[in-house]
């Protein structure tokens, strides 16, 4: 388990199982737009470290949620096509309006759009075609399984960093055209993928937290 200080946690959410996801201060410089720069996302059997940033200009380095919606929207784009479930086609046409916006400031490097994500084959069997994303040196390993049990970071945890992500850049007033309107449509992506779960596993649907 990554160590993180109690006094660097900024916030804490879970999701609808109680996988937790940890947005830390750690290293983030006064000037910086938001409060955070780290997320702790619990894998399941670990917790792996994420350096989030809503656009190129906000932090040095991390993934742009830009970067973070490509993934999320790949991955249950293949799980609709794995299981095409009504809350699946849902949160999969939320996420494409989301990545429809230009989630970065005049300025920022076009990459922040995220066509520079690797995508590749993890070691543990899967479904799905791959289960790492990658970009600029930094790894993010899926959880293998369409139910989200085994271990490795889910859709729905990426979902809740980028809907963090938004919320902040929001409140610190960046000069992002559509940001809200993003917000709104990854909150529906979440919603959905909260409903895909319950379907799955056969389980009412809790609130987020």
């Amino acid at each position: 388990m990554i160590a993180v200080r109690n006094e660097d946690i900024v916030l804490t959410r879970r999701t609808q199982d109680g996988r937790f996801i940890l947005f830390t201060s750690t290293d983030v410089r006064p000037i910086w737009p938001l409060r955070w720069w780290g997320a702790v996302a619990d894998t399941g059997g670990d917790g792996h470290g994420i350096l989030a940033r809503v656009d190129t200009l906000a932090a040095p380095e991390g993934w742009t949620a830009a970067q973070l919606l490509r993934v999320a929207r790949r991955r249950l784009a293949a799980e609709a096509a794995r299981q095409p479930l009504p809350a699946t086609r849902v949160a999969v046409a939320a996420l494409n309006l989301a990545c429809l916006v230009r989630l970065e400031r005049s300025g920022a490097a076009t990459a922040a759009g995220g066509r520079d994500v690797q995508f590749r084959a993890g070691g543990i069997a899967s479904p799905y075609d791959w289960t790492i994303a990658s970009q600029a040196g930094l790894d993010l390993p899926l959880c293998p399984d369409p139910e989200s049990q085994d271990e490795g970071i889910t859709p729905e945890q990426l979902l809740i960093i980028v809907d963090q992500l938004l919320l902040d850049a929001a409140a610190a007033g960046l000069p992002i055209p559509g940001l809200l309107q993003a917000r709104e449509h990854v909150a529906c992506a979440l919603e959905a993928e909260g409903r895909r779960l319950a379907d799955l596993r056969g389980l009412p649907l809790p609130p987020h937290t």
